[in-house]
């Protein structure tokens, strides 16, 4: 386990974005994520069935070698990949996620428990010198749970390229606020998310984030499936 700086030189962006992740320590959501976000929240609110679309994503994005996969959930996309020949890096800023997705991924036979690192972390610093280059990088469902306006959170990309393999590719899907339709069960997710502090995207948009990734990176690829923005990027400008 690799733990992060002393607390106490957090910026107050570190600590809102601490506050997002601090949902993930109550056990019950680790149990229902799965189910309620992306199934039923995922197909019916944001109309982008992850089935369909974020893991087929995802799959095609995971390069043999070191992964990093950031904000990692209940490990849902790692469990339903081949991690063949992958070895995963786990960054988050929740103890209890980390541990409920390595525990996952063991207990299903995708890696071994002494080959995966965990990194207690905030991704909004650089991450720690003993981290390697990454073949693969991805950040799903985590971009809108950031504070700030987009280009506050897109600042992780300038430290992020540093860490990836010039070959290397960096993934994630991420709820947009702005220039999307979002249907009524959408909006009623997207005024208690933002309200309670889990999300912070009502000026999250698609040209944005595409401008910020052309900024940091010379290939990208996007495509909005719904409210969902979907991206990859390689070949990081350094």
């Amino acid at each position: 386990m690799i733990r992060p700086e002393s607390a106490s030189k957090h910026s107050p962006s570190s600590e809102a974005s601490a506050r997002g992740a601090a949902i993930y320590s109550q056990s019950w959501l680790l149990v229902i994520y799965d189910w309620w976000v992306l199934g039923i929240v995922s197909t019916y609110a944001w109309a982008c069935s992850v089935p369909d679309y974020t893991l087929p994503w995802f799959r095609s994005n995971v390069r043999k070698g070191q992964h990093l996969d950031i904000g990692v959930g209940t490990g849902y996309y790692l469990a339903k990949s081949d991690l063949t020949g992958v070895q995963v890096t786990l960054a988050d800023l929740n103890q209890d996620a980390l541990d409920a997705t390595k525990n996952r991924l063991v207990a299903e036979g995708k890696v071994k428990a002494e080959e995966t690192t965990c990194i207690l972390h905030d991704i909004t610093r650089p991450l720690p010198e003993s981290c390697p280059k990454f073949n693969s990088m991805s950040l799903y469902y985590l971009l809108h749970c950031m504070p700030g306006p987009v280009p506050a959170k897109t600042v992780i990309f300038s430290h992020l390229k540093h860490n990836l393999t010039a070959d290397g590719v960096i993934t994630g899907a991420s709820i947009l606020g702005k220039d999307v339709r979002h249907n009524l069960f959408g909006r009623v997710i997207m005024y208690f998310g933002n309200r309670g502090g889990m999300f912070d995207n009502w000026a999250d948009n698609s040209a944005d984030f595409d401008e910020a990734l052309r900024e940091h990176f010379d290939e990208v690829e996007t495509q909005v499936r719904g409210a969902i923005f979907l991206w990859k990027a390689s070949k990081p400008k350094v």
